[in-house]
């Protein structure tokens, strides 16, 4: 079955045990699995798909806006109640966020006020989208296609086209291949993500191969980077400008060659983009002394900003897991972050806000109850989602103008409906 990045509340559905995968991990505890995206590997369209500007929600149907401490829930509405929204980015203009609708089909929204969402006509069939780069030459996005790695380029957020298929996008046969992230880079745009091969050991999922990186000038044509050994049996998750030129985090299995069983969280450096170097394996990035240590753990986001590079991830477990970060000055030492709400809480995504970061996952009571925290540095987080407002909250991604703050998210009573909430900054 392919691997569904955004199925997430399972956003991935993730075995870790059975298959050595790695990726954005399924939520666990009070936030159930939604429907996920659809398994099957069609061939892919050639043309790109030109898209009109988006339509307009209906207005709010139903339940006033909600306020917990400094945040606003937006409206109820037929828009948000349809797609289950896991990315969220700033444009420069507006915030644009993806989604997975009921009919397993990609949508794409946009806002101006975190309030009020536009829904965008559709990218086309088994179209998925994992992450988003916003810079001055447009915003990308990138995913896949059926089995195939695809990009969408947008110059403002509201209309798009799809770069064409090729074979750098195409993996070996059997075997699927998919972007998960995306940056700006000093020639254009860097993407990186991870090809799978078929789980064959009696799990549901997939088994990364190998991580990937690709470069483009336009974010529509990519070059594939050469295989390399640092790259084999590993997947990457996220990439950032920083360090000694980029920084990508990801997973790799504690055994690679041996028997499938528990990963641990991989750092990678490059000076163009080109050719990567793992940093070298530390307890740091294995669960900490008192967390799960049977599945692993995994770095799943990063992000830099005031001159720190800040990672997050997660436990993988069935019973106690934990919310984890690091931070770094120059992409090669790392020590992990501090809260007294991390355990039994998870973390997808982490994003740099006016004055420090953002990180965000599925979490709960138990641990932070609207899986959101806030850092200036990296290095001590603190939940601020703590209204019981937020309840049966799982956030996903979170995103900020110089403004404005916005989180999405859905209802994990049932997996499905958006839930926003955004707040001013001062």
């Amino acid at each position: 079955m392919r691997r569904s990045r955004y199925a997430q509340a399972g956003l991935i559905v993730l075995l870790v045990a059975g298959c050595g995968t790695t990726g954005t991990p399924a939520p666990t505890g009070a936030n159930p699995t939604p429907t996920a995206s659809p398994s099957g590997s069609p061939s892919v369209s050639s043309p790109p798909i030109a898209t009109a500007s988006p339509i307009s929600s209906p207005g709010p149907s139903s339940g006033p806006s909600a306020v917990a401490d400094g945040w606003q829930r937006a409206p109820d509405n037929p828009t948000l109640d349809a797609v289950q929204l896991s990315l969220v980015t700033w444009t420069g203009q507006r915030f644009v966020a993806a989604g997975m609708a009921g009919d397993g089909s990609t949508r794409i929204l946009d806002s101006t006020d975190g309030q009020t969402w536009n829904l965008q006509p559709g990218l086309g069939p088994n179209v998925e989208i994992h992450g988003f780069g916003a810079g001055p030459a447009g915003i990308v996005a990138v995913g896949a296609q059926g089995s195939s790695a695809r990009s969408w380029l947008s110059p403002d957020g509201l209309s798009w086209s799809a770069g064409p298929t090729g074979p750098a996008l195409a993996p070996a046969k059997g075997n699927t291949l998919e972007m998960d992230a995306v940056t700006p880079s000093e020639s254009g745009w860097l993407a990186v993500g991870t090809e799978y091969s078929a789980c064959l050991n009696n799990c549901n999922g997939s088994a990364a191969v190998r991580a990937a990186a690709w470069q483009s000038s336009d974010g529509r044509t990519w070059t594939r980077e050469p295989q390399s050994t640092s790259l084999s049996s590993a997947s990457m998750a996220s990439v950032i400008q920083g360090g000694p030129g980029y920084v990508a985090v990801g997973s790799a299995p504690n055994r690679p060659g041996g028997p499938l069983g528990p990963v641990h969280g991989v750092v990678w450096t490059s000076i163009d983009g080109r050719a990567w170097a793992r940093v070298a394996d530390t307890t740091t990035f294995h669960p900490p002394l008192g967390a799960d240590q049977a599945f692993g753990a995994l770095m799943t986001g990063i992000a830099v900003a005031g001159g720190h590079l800040v990672a997050v991830g997660t436990v993988e477990s069935q019973d106690n897991g934990s919310a984890l970060a690091w931070v770094s000055s120059d992409g090669l030492s790392w020590a992990r972050g501090t809260s007294d709400s991390f355990a039994s809480g998870q973390l997808f995504h982490v994003a740099v806000v006016p004055g420090g970061f953002l990180a965000t996952g599925p979490s709960g009571s138990d641990s932070c109850l609207g899986g959101t925290w806030s850092s200036t540095d990296g290095a001590s987080w603190s939940c601020i989602a703590i209204d019981p407002a937020f309840t049966n909250f799982a956030a996903y991604a979170a995103a900020a103008s110089p403004t404005l703050e916005v989180v999405v998210g859905f209802d994990s009573t049932n997996g499905t409906g958006s839930i926003v909430w955004s707040r001013p900054l001062p």
